[in-house]
């Protein structure tokens, strides 16, 4: 008997695919590093130091994780992308206005004027922030912003039966693309901190790469995904309302002292809960640290001195 034919699972839905991705993400991305880092004695001299196998490793850390989670990432793009065919417009102005960005960092960026010691480290760093931003971190944004489109058109519109799983659907991608999109700015803000660590003062003057530029990086990506998000928890906060206030409108809350009043509080209350209307301080300061795991991932870097 003839079986039906089945299409192979996606590669990152297996363990041992998956840890091969990582291992060659892991492998390129010192690999770069490494090309032509023999062609002057000075970038020789660097790459046989420990703080570069410690800035190498880093870099190594970050495109593992851009290879690891860019099958998935893109696979949850494509998904809201169709859904969302009202957004689509939006979000490629987004991506392209955030593709430029990516791309147009590094020229003006104050390190390109910096005398590093591994060779062609401007363009190697230039060629990682752009693959990176584009693999990554726009994705993740773009995925963010797409479905921040989706719930406010949900929100303005007739609230119907499926909109309680159209909200929960939503919070759940937002989430997955946020927490791409944190750990791409978190991974970057740690690498520029190994590599101050590993160039400042032996190789690189200290006026030249200041621990405060480091919190400007974090900083600066940090807002960038705050700018994001924050619209899209706002619709998201908005359309949860909406549906409360569909189901359970105060209009028809009873008399605190009817029979079906603890009733009907209980089932308004399960609904917000459902929604995470009313989020409690320790989930709050929970999201709050979340967002801000870049930019304290920065700080700390500028606090802890470098041993000596």
């Amino acid at each position: 008997m003839l079986r039906a034919p089945t299409s192979s699972p996606a590669p990152w839905r297996h363990p041992v695919w998956l840890l091969l991705i990582g291992i060659g993400g892991f492998l390129f991305g010192i690999g770069l590093l490494l090309l032509g880092s023999g062609q002057t004695a000075r970038s020789g001299e660097f790459v046989r130091t420990t703080g570069f196998v410690v800035w190498a490793a880093s870099i190594g850390a970050q495109t593992a994780y851009w290879a690891v989670i860019a099958g998935p990432l893109w696979a949850d793009l494509a998904a809201v992308w169709r859904q969302a065919k009202p957004g689509r417009a939006a979000m490629l102005t987004l991506a392209g206005t955030l593709a430029v960005i990516v791309i147009a960092l590094p020229l003006f960026s104050a390190a390109a004027r910096v005398s590093w010691p591994l060779w062609g480290h401007t363009m190697k760093i230039r060629a990682l922030t752009i693959i990176g931003g584009l693999v990554a971190g726009v994705p993740a944004l773009s995925g963010i912003a797409l479905v921040q489109r989706q719930a406010g058109e949900r929100a303005t519109g007739r609230i119907g039966e499926d909109d309680v799983a159209a909200a929960l659907e939503a919070r759940s991608q937002i989430l997955r693309f946020l927490s791409v999109a944190g750990g791409v700015i978190g991974l970057a803000v740690l690498a520029a901190g190994a590599l101050r660590k590993a160039t400042v003062p032996d190789f690189v003057a200290e006026g030249d790469f200041p621990q405060e530029g480091i919190l400007l990086y974090g900083a600066f990506f940090t807002g960038l995904l705050l700018l994001v998000y924050g619209p899209a928890h706002a619709a998201l906060k908005r359309l949860g309302v909406r549906i409360r206030d569909h189901y359970f409108p105060l209009s028809e809350m009873p008399a605190p002292d009817a029979d079906s009043f603890k009733g009907w509080l209980d089932r308004r209350t399960t609904l917000e809960t459902l929604l995470q209307l009313n989020v409690t301080p320790g989930q709050q300061l929970q999201a709050s640290l979340f967002i801000l795991a870049p930019l304290l991932s920065a700080v700390i870097t500028v606090l802890v001195p470098k041993p000596t």
